[in-house]
């Protein structure tokens, strides 16, 4: 019973930090206006020579004029860009549809109506009119709008994720090696578009049990958005994608009232272009939120382990050109295994590196076996020559070849005892 209140407890906590969005983009925008109206003046250094006015009038204005107004630029962008979202998504997009659904049509409709009023063509030529005109509108503008919003949105969501972080946190600490980021951001799309699908299987199961499969499919949705909101936030961080999602599932409690907000919203409509509007125009609040939220962790023992089978599809899709691994992604982590890549679970040795420079490093290794290998067999054949025995002569030429013999050696002494003086 303890632990249902905790959990309860830890849901409502996180429903009230996603709500923080709202009011945290005003609290940015004060706190930016506020530095940037604080002096910057340097102190002179105790060896600096003093400044005069030849001095100052002499240095450049625009260095100082251009950096303050690059500053404010960049910590205006918030702001700026969560309204550029909801102008494009709410105001242009969502207006649109709404507008030719339940104006354009409509007003059309009765305008045929009242011309064929006495007629029985009218429903004949609404029924070839509705769906030429449907057809027509989602061609020519909700598909090429659609997926200019995407591109946008994914630009302008960056920047918001970005300017936030800065202003809060510093520079952020991106994952260091580029074969690991992009594999990193690839496997992480991969991923949640098989949750998405997952989730879709999960509301449409056949369940005697009533609400049963819309509550699950809520909570999947609802961790969904947590780890679209936080993702900015960890990938700054340099959090790789095994520990995201280790993150999420072991304080599932959190993150499922973090999300449900936004999910709750984005399945209220029936279309799901508007649905996809709806995100849209919320989803940089939450971006927000996610950048100032704390997350409440340690509350339940028993993670919620819904990313494995995403995950184990993931990881045998890769299996066959990368090192196969034992533990799943969504196993909890050791406490030593974040900094290194061999303790390391899930999907991280294979994301590691590519197909081509893991084929490239094992080229390497074969070639420094082969030479290692060459070097050890010229060294022993040389070891076997200069040890090699000579034939003894026999007899009858020992005693004409001795005097030849002696004088070799002599010479040889000779030019061993000469030798560090030549030198």
């Amino acid at each position: 019973m303890e632990t249902l209140c905790r959990v309860g407890a830890t849901v409502l906590h996180g429903i009230l930090d996603s709500i923080k969005g709202i009011t945290v983009i005003f609290y940015l925008d004060k706190e930016a206006n506020r530095k940037l109206s604080q002096p910057t003046t340097k102190p002179l250094l105790s060896g600096s020579a003093p400044r005069t006015k030849e001095s100052l009038s002499s240095q450049p204005r625009t260095s100082s004029s251009s950096s303050l107004v690059s500053k404010r630029i960049e910590e205006s962008k918030v702001l700026k860009r969560v309204l550029q979202c909801s102008l494009l998504n709410g105001g242009i997009f969502m207006l649109s549809i709404l507008f030719f659904e339940y104006a354009v049509l409509p007003g059309l409709h009765l305008f045929l109506w009242y011309l064929f009023r006495n007629s029985s063509t009218m429903s004949t030529v609404w029924g070839w009119t509705l769906p030429s005109l449907s057809l027509l509108f989602n061609s020519f503008w909700v598909a090429p709008l659609f997926l200019l919003s995407k591109i946008v949105n994914s630009l302008w969501f960056q920047d918001i994720a970005d300017s936030a972080y800065k202003f809060r946190k510093g520079r952020p600490q991106l994952i260091p090696s580029i074969s690991k980021l992009i594999a990193d951001t690839l496997i992480s799309l991969l991923i949640q578009i098989l949750f998405l699908l997952q989730s879709t299987l999960v509301k449409y199961l056949p369940v005697p049990v009533p609400f049963a499969c819309t509550a699950i499919y809520m909570m999947h949705m609802s961790l969904l958005c947590s780890l679209y909101a936080f993702e900015y936030k960890w990938f700054n961080m340099g959090w790789e994608l095994h520990k995201r999602l280790t993150y999420i599932e072991q304080n599932w409690p959190y993150f499922l009232g973090f999300g449900l907000p936004l999910a709750v919203l984005s399945e209220l409509p029936n279309s799901i272009v508007i649905s996809g509007c709806v995100f849209s125009v919320l989803f940089p609040l939450f971006i927000i939120s996610a950048n100032e939220a704390t997350p409440k962790v340690d509350v339940c023992e028993t993670p919620l382990k819904l990313f494995s089978i995403v995950v184990a599809l993931t990881n045998a899709l890769f299996r066959g050109r990368t090192k196969p691994g034992k533990a799943a992604l969504s196993q909890p982590l050791t406490p030593g295994s974040a900094g290194s890549l061999h303790n390391t679970r899930g999907l991280t040795p294979p994301l590691s590196s590519s197909a081509s420079a893991f084929m490239f490093q094992q080229q390497q290794q074969q070639q420094q076996q082969q030479q290692f290998r060459h070097h050890n067999s010229q060294k022993h054949h040389h070891h076997n020559r200069s040890h090699h025995r000579q034939p003894s002569p026999s007899p009858s030429a020992a005693s004409s070849t001795f005097a030849s013999v002696q004088t070799a050696q002599l010479h040889q002494q000779h030019t061993v005892l000469n030798r560090p003086l030549r030198r």
